[in-house]
This record gives structure tokens, sequence and C-alpha cells, in this order.
């Protein structure tokens, strides 16, 4: 199995693919979903894994990131320090991540530090998993399969919506009608409509011994001080 996961307001949504079909669940923890996915390959999930500290203030990976994707850099911002992830509050995350990396931390980063804190202490308690649990980059991903050219609209917007949902179709037949499934079972006050794009593009790439290339993004420093690697897995297909 190949599982795309993302967060959600009700926890985690996954998307896995085998040999039945493509099917979702929602988490409200990242140990059960990784439990419950106990024979996956790869569970590539939306949320900075190694994390930028003393030496190293900035992940190589999301400059990499930015730079490919053009109109569509600004969904990559720079991720915390590990201890600004843990902070208890965004005034004690800013300080801490002022401390150890010389720059303030954004709200939209903050926003996801609870989850990027739940997945780091997974990791660093679950070393065995580390080589399955990856990180994506949900644009990333699509800059990938659409041979190495970005979105050009807004996933938020009805255009966007809809030019993702025709190149997952063009990997998987079975994307379009699948994310409408997943929209008409679940409520947007626990899973949002870029939620299910973003686990199922994960999935995706994940299937990658099926057509194109995995591979990652990551620069000169690979690892952060906890040994967690800085990177972002794509599949890489050349469009014709």
């Amino acid at each position: 199995m190949h599982v795309g996961v993302d967060g959600c307001r009700a926890g985690w949504i996954a998307v896995c693919a085998n040999e039945i079909g493509l099917k979702y669940s929602i988490f409200r923890e990242i140990d059960a979903l990784v439990q419950a996915h106990r024979a996956a390959k790869q569970i590539l999930v939306d949320i900075p894994i190694g994390l930028p500290g003393t030496g190293c203030s900035r992940r190589p990976c999301d400059s990499l990131a930015r730079k490919v994707l053009g109109n569509r850099a600004a969904s990559v911002f720079p991720a915390p320090s590990r201890a600004a992830a843990h902070a208890d509050d965004i005034a004690e995350a800013r300080r801490l991540n002022i401390e150890e990396l010389g720059v303030s931390l954004s709200a939209q980063a903050w926003g996801i530090c609870q989850k990027i804190a739940e997945v780091d202490k997974f990791l660093l308690a679950n070393p065995n998993v580390r080589s399955i649990v990856r990180e994506i980059h949900p644009e990333v991903c699509f800059w990938g399969l659409n041979g190495g050219s970005p979105m050009r609209h807004s996933k938020k917007t009805k255009e966007g919506v809809v030019e993702r949902l025709e190149l997952l179709e063009s990997v998987d037949p079975r994307a379009g009608a699948f994310y409408l499934r997943v929209i008409a079972e679940t409520l947007r006050k626990d899973v949002q409509r870029d939620d299910v794009l973003d686990a199922l593009v994960g999935c995706l790439t994940g299937m990658a011994q099926a057509t194109g290339t995995l591979t990652q993004l990551s620069g000169a420093s690979k690892k952060d001080g906890e040994g967690l690697p800085m990177e972002m897995v794509y599949r890489s297909i050349v469009r014709t």
C-alpha cells in the first residue's frame, strides 16, 4: 500500500491505494494512523519532518521547493525550529524561533506547529518507521506529476481544484470519482476540500513503481540535529 496523509480539523486524513482501489480513513492521532497502515511501503505526510536548527537556520528543501514552484512558491513557508514547534503558544514559539534561527515565526507556520510537534515526537520515539513515514509538499507533488510545471491556479479556487483533479486522473482514472465520494461523505468542519486533494496526491505520488521516479528535494543539509531527513518526496513524470 501507498498512503498519502494530510492534517485536517478532525486530525489526519489518510488516503491509500492497493490492488482493490482507493480508500480513506480519518484518525485523531498520527500514531494510530501509522499503526493502522503497518503494511504500507510509504506513508507520505504533508508536514515538515526534518526541522531547522543551529547550523542550518533554513531548510534547503524549502528553498528548492520555492524555486521550482514559481507562481506557487508562496505555498512553501519556512519550517519552525524544533523548540518553536513544541512551544505552548505563539509568543513563546516566536521567541524560541528568533533565538535559534534568527527570525520570527509566521502565524501560518504556527497554525500547524501542533501537528509538526506530534509527528516529530512520534518519529523521535519510533526510529524504525523513519524510512516509511516521509515528508511531502502537495504543490511539489503536483509539480512533479505535471512534468516539472507548477499548477496555474490556487487549490482554494474552483479552477485550481479542476486543474488538480484532471492531473490526478491522468495518473489514476479513479481519482476524480474518489475525490467526490470523500467530499460527499465528510463534513467541511472536519475535512476541507484541499485536505482531500493533498492526501490524494500524496497517495498517488507513493505509487512511483507504476509510473515515474520517486525522488526528493533535499539540498546540501539532508538531516536535522536529531537525524530526521530534511526533504520533500515527489514523483517525477515526463509529460509528452
